[in-house]
């Protein structure tokens, strides 16, 4: 059973809930937005669960772990699980802001990974608060409580915290995170990427999949595979092509398009340039 809430709400406010004490690696308790009234506090009181929230507008105090923060926009601040705080509005800049309140096995590791570790309580955010509370709006536009809008809720609430990971990453985080698997991992993973995409896909994509910068991971790229990243897609389109001009009786137009080229005499001429004849002259000495 959810705990009374006895703060007095204005008409700004709005929270959908939860219990808060399910069984799982992560789980919704509440989601919300709430645009504050001066002279309203909120605590002391202990909270389940972490409630992580977004500064949409202005600025507000937060007193938890015996220290006194001041979010404002464009800042993070979270609730901890277990801990007793209290937090109000500004007298003269009250803030607005969304929040996701949730738990699980996997919560604290989230929490950590944005920079939540023992004594801070509130971190900035590199992204637009709005993105933000885009996600809780859509988490209310289906208030419902049923099995399948609460798996559109978890999603969303994944999302949040995903983009909460994304706007507290720093250049020392992105250094761990190349630090946790090998060269190889990462290297497999990109060609992995490449054969079920190379139809469809960019030097770019496959850097943006990966997630590290472009300059480092084509360097890295070339010193393991002995080709450049470019080259390799390359390459990996036209021996599909290949199978194709053999195994099929596609045109060599459909199979332009099939692998990735939007014009068939530019898939000729690159197909040319890599085996020293046409694509036809290939399918004749090889049917």
């Amino acid at each position: 059973m959810i705990p009374e809430d006895k703060v007095k709400r204005n008409k700004h406010y709005r929270c959908l809930e939860y219990s808060a004490d399910q069984d799982s690696d992560l789980y919704l308790i509440a989601c919300g937005k709430e645009q504050c009234d001066v002279n309203v506090i909120n605590g002391p009181d202990v909270r389940k669960g972490y409630h992580l929230h977004v500064v949409l507008s202005g600025t507000g105090t937060l007193i938890a772990g015996g220290q006194e923060f001041h979010p404002h926009f464009g800042q993070m601040f979270l609730l901890k699980d277990g801990e007793e705080v209290t937090y109000f509005a500004d007298e003269h800049d009250p803030w607005e802001y969304c929040w996701v309140t949730f738990n699980g096995r996997e919560a604290e590791k989230l929490i950590t990974d944005m920079g939540f570790v023992d004594g801070v309580y509130v971190v900035d955010s590199s992204i637009e608060p709005s993105e933000f509370f885009q996600i809780v709006y859509r988490m209310h536009e289906k208030p419902e409580m049923n099995y399948y809008n609460d798996f559109r809720r978890t999603g969303l609430m994944m999302e949040f915290i995903a983009l909460g990971l994304e706007a507290t990453a720093t250049k020392e985080k992105t250094k761990e995170r190349r630090n946790e698997h090998s060269t190889e991992t990462y290297i497999n993973l990109a060609l992995e990427f490449i054969h079920f995409n190379y139809a469809t896909i960019t030097v770019n994509d496959i850097i943006e999949y990966i997630g590290f910068t472009r300059s480092y991971f084509t360097t890295v790229f070339k010193e393991h595979v002995g080709v450049s990243l470019q080259k390799y897609l390359l390459q990996h389109r036209l021996m599909k092509a290949c199978e194709q001009l053999v195994n099929t009786d596609m045109s060599v137009g459909q199979i332009a398009a099939s692998v990735g080229y939007d014009n068939a005499l530019t898939f000729s001429r690159s197909f040319k340039n890599a085996y020293g004849i046409s694509p036809t002259v290939y399918r004749e000495k090889h049917s």
